[in-house]
């Protein structure tokens, strides 16, 4: 629930940021959904997955629920950065 809410708002803003920018707004939309996805499901099934499976055979809730949440802040993160790095620095063009 928490992944795909954060997938909107991410999308949301990929699409206003080249809309502002007068750059096409759909393709870049699909950029930041895909910016995000792509590294939250690598991690979540390499990374995640595996102590997750180990956490609950130790009964540690705690951090089980910390990890099951880190492919969030992870696809966030990657977004983030292209939003930072490859987005804002595409050169507007000419009217």
């Amino acid at each position: 629930m928490i992944g795909g809410i954060m997938a909107i708002l991410i999308t949301f803003w990929f699409y206003r940021t080249a809309a502002s920018r007068h750059l096409p707004a759909m393709p870049w939309a699909l950029a930041g959904t895909l910016a995000y996805y792509v590294p939250n499901f690598i991690w979540s099934l390499t990374i995640a997955k595996p102590i997750l499976n180990q956490l609950h055979a130790q009964n540690a809730t705690t951090m089980a629920s910390f990890w099951g949440f880190s492919s969030v802040i992870v696809g966030a993160a990657v977004a983030i950065g292209v939003h930072c790095l490859i987005l804002r620095r595409v050169k507007i063009p000419a009217p």
